[in-house]
């Protein structure tokens, strides 16, 4: 379906706004699938969708809902939240921009990002502008002579929206939100400017989009889907719908009638009701992947349901509600309680000002120079991967919890036909930067075996490697793997954290996102000698996509054996988990 929406102007109108007329001579014809086009017209004040992966939800709602947020409150402060800076800035903004440009909107002439408008335009700030305007993008407010500022605030940035007063907010990848920080955070500064900006539905507005959570606490956000279908809601949403056909037909006869006094009259009252609509109008929308099926093609269909595994399709592709994982590897594992944030924004702020890469070892706050590294694997021919970590003991000037942490810091890997050889370049190139440059290999039996087209064996591949980049390496060969029994119960044991002679565990929320949904993946099956790691999709190599399969928590399992029980030396502890 085609919409059409106003073109930005190059340069600000000396008037406040646009009239109708020259709103239908300024339009740039645009392309939206049904739950884009649905979200637009009903245009609520709390939006939520929930859709499936490549269904435009940060180009094609998000950047229009920015739009009519920047029509609406000229001068405003406009919230942009993330679960991290890094998401924000890697791929939340990139798209959103990309969305407004699709728009009109011109980069350095339209919109200013880390800096203040050219004072060229002689444009009004924000009522609120920030004094530091690198953490913010300053956009016009189409036909006027103002701006306004869409500040980026991430939950892993303490403070990062303190002293604010904000009239909107919006949000991607909401499913990784931690529900208490964003209430009592960011829902709580979107207050005030009733005085500038009256009770009209764009005020104070959230929408939110994300895919279908999976993890039983993203799950809050799929209860606006239980609100929205509250009858005063969905009787609010029919006459809208009603009313925006009305508008449409309207507006058409607009070109083609002489005399539009009367029309205009019946244009603005409908507008009018809208208005009165949408305040406090809560919409969910859900939408699978093929809702873009026209945009994506067929055959992105038919790719993802080689690759992915039937729950991930139904959940990521079709948009269904999943009970996560039955008998899951690690079902205590909780990804608010058991990962954290810790990135030096000093040095990612520099950076990003100078426009330079950020991502190197550099960008970690969790990293201790002053001790080695430990590193696990997983080899083979579809899959590499290494998992890093270190042990801080409770006194550690880095640990302030009070208990022993063993911290997941960082992972690797490559698919084929790279090779063991090209994932422990990455890790290189990453810790380039990391002064001491010595640490701990941790490998089995699994490592001395050979890809077939080297006399070298998977182990002596990465010591060379290392080696060669400067690296003092010292091993460490479990001549036996832990049982999957052993590791199941031990995993058990320190996730809930009931015994308090073993570290904690704790990893990095940003660097390990690619293991965290490999251990959401991994399930648990009844073996001979018990519990037993299921590992059926490492057989499926042309239809599972190996980086979410259990590949990568073998390798994680390696660094939690060693540094959670072998080096600290708590095997004779080991009877207590197990029961005997």
């Amino acid at each position: 379906m085609n919409q059409q929406l106003m073109r930005r102007d190059s340069l600000p109108a000396p008037k406040a706004s646009i009239s109708p007329e020259e709103d239908l001579r300024e339009q740039k014809r645009m392309h939206f699938n049904y739950l884009q086009m649905i979200c637009l017209a009903i245009g609520a004040q709390y939006t939520t969708v929930v859709a499936g992966r490549g269904t435009g939800k940060t180009r094609g709602v998000l950047a229009p809902k920015l739009h009519q947020l920047l029509k609406k409150l000229a001068r405003s402060s406009i919230v942009v939240i993330g679960a991290t800076y890094v998401q924000l800035m890697d791929r939340t903004l990139p798209e959103l921009m990309e969305g407004m440009e699709a728009l009109g909107y011109v980069r350095n002439v339209d919109f200013w990002q880390g800096r203040f408008p050219d004072k060229k335009y002689n444009l009004r700030l924000p009522y609120n502008a920030p004094l530091d305007p690198h953490h913010s993008i300053f956009m016009r407010n189409p036909g006027t002579d103002c701006v306004s500022v869409l500040r980026m605030v991430s939950q892993d940035r303490p403070g990062s929206a303190n002293g604010m007063s904000i009239s909107a907010i919006l949000g991607d990848e909401a499913k990784t939100f931690k529900k208490d920080k964003l209430d009592s955070e960011v829902m709580a500064i979107n207050r005030g400017g009733y005085e500038r900006y009256g009770d009209i539905p764009e005020h104070h507005s959230v929408t939110f989009t994300t895919d279908m959570p999976t993890e039983r606490e993203a799950k809050w956000i799929l209860k606006d889907r239980e609100e929205s279908l509250k009858p005063h809601h969905q009787k609010a949403i029919e006459l809208i719908l009603a009313i925006q056909l009305e508008l449409y037909n309207e507006r058409l006869r607009l070109k083609t009638r002489a005399r539009n006094a009367a029309r205009l009259k019946r244009i603005e009252s409908y507008e009018r009701q809208l208005n009165e609509l949408r305040k406090g109008l809560v919409h969910y929308a859900a939408a699978s992947s093929f809702a873009n099926v026209h945009a994506l093609g067929l055959a992105y269909f038919r790719e993802k349901k080689r690759m992915f595994k039937p729950s991930a399709f139904d959940a990521f592709i079709l948009n269904k509600e999943q009970d996560g994982v039955d008998n899951g590897f690690y079902p205590d594992f909780d990804q608010h309680h058991h990962q954290y944030d810790a990135t030096d924004y000093n040095f990612v702020d520099k950076r990003v000002i100078a426009g330079e890469s950020y991502n190197d070892c550099r960008k970690d706050a969790d990293l201790d120079h002053n001790q080695p590294l430990t590193i696990g694997m997983d080899y083979g021919s579809s899959f590499n991967g290494i998992v890093v970590g270190q042990r801080f003991s409770k006194l550690h000037l880095m640990n302030k919890s009070g208990f022993d942490e063993v911290r997941y810091l960082k992972s690797f890997d490559v698919l084929y036909p790279d090779k063991v050889q090209d994932v422990v370049a990455r890790f290189v190139e990453y810790y380039r930067y990391f002064y001491k440059k010595q640490l701990t290999y941790v490998y089995d039996p699994t490592a001395v075996g050979k890809d077939g087209k080297s006399p070298m064996t998977y182990a002596d591949e990465v010591i060379k490697g290392l080696k060669a980049a400067g690296w003092k390496v010292k091993t460490k060969y479990f001549s036996k793997v832990p049982s999957h029994d052993a590791r199941f119960l031990a995993w058990g044991w320190c996730l809930r954290e009931i015994d308090t002679r073993f570290a904690k565990q704790r990893f990095n929320r940003e660097n390990m996102r690619k293991v965290v949904k490999a251990m959401g993946n991994a399930k648990v099956k009844e073996g001979r000698n018990g519990f037993e790691k299921d590992k059926t999709d490492e057989k499926y190599v042309d239809e599972v996509p190996q980086d979410e399969t259990t590949h990568y928590t073998d390798a994680m399992d390696t660094v939690f054996w060693y540094l959670t029980i072998v080096e600290p030396g708590k095997t004779d502890l080991l009877g207590a988990v197990f029961g005997n």
